[in-house]
């Protein structure tokens, strides 16, 4: 397996977020949209999945087609597909991890404003996923020039498509199939050349 150990590591972590999200469901589920427990529940609930497909495929092929990699990395397909399917599951609760630790404390400043609540969710979940991916995400995946403003752009609407859809709608299977995808593309594009023709051609046009 050639999965970095620094990647196991943070699993860990995620795993941890994962077992108190988890046990503490209850509790979260008070800090999400209040719409979910209406009748209404399920309102706009397709349109609101379709968007996080289209948006998680749209940031899939903008990083394929604009993120140059200096080395083709070393993984074998069994280890790209331990890779997406653990980092799908367990760095999404950290994410939803991170964005409950927001959302309490948007309760905390404006109890009545759900708008708030989930502003300031976002806003925690984004710090956390900037960080991460600056400081850790760089150093363990194959050299690669950074994305661009457009591509940090099309991950931040992803992101927000799915946050959205975990506050509102509980849509937990759904955020976790899409972070799959995502991984399952862009760290296939790092360490097979399947992409490189396509990236190539499109430095022709």
């Amino acid at each position: 397996m050639a999965i970095e150990t620094n990647i196991w590591i943070y699993w860990l972590f995620c795993a941890i977020a994962m077992v108190l999200v988890i046990s503490n469901r209850k509790f979260a589920d008070k800090l999400l949209s209040p719409d979910s427990n209406s009748p209404q529940k399920d309102k706009y609930y397709r349109i609101a999945l379709i968007l996080g497909w289209i948006t998680t495929l749209i940031a899939a092929t903008g990083y394929i087609l604009f993120t140059q990699k200096y080395v083709t990395g070393a993984y074998e397909i069994p280890d790209l597909l331990v890779f997406s399917f653990s980092n799908g599951v367990l760095e999404q609760f950290m994410f939803i991890f991170w964005l409950l630790l927001g959302c309490y404390l948007g309760k905390l400043y404006a109890p009545n404003s759900p708008k708030l609540i989930f502003t300031f969710g976002y806003i925690s979940y984004a710090i956390f996923s900037g960080l991460i991916h600056a400081f850790f995400w760089t150093t363990v995946l194959p050299p690669h020039k950074p994305v661009s403003v457009i591509m940090a752009l099309a991950l931040s609407l992803m992101s927000l498509a799915w946050m959205w859809l975990f506050w509102r709608y509980r849509a937990v299977i759904a955020i976790v199939a899409m972070h799959i995808v995502i991984d399952f593309l862009m760290i296939g594009h790092l360490h097979f050349n399947w992409f490189d023709p396509l990236q190539q051609w499109i430095r022709m046009v």
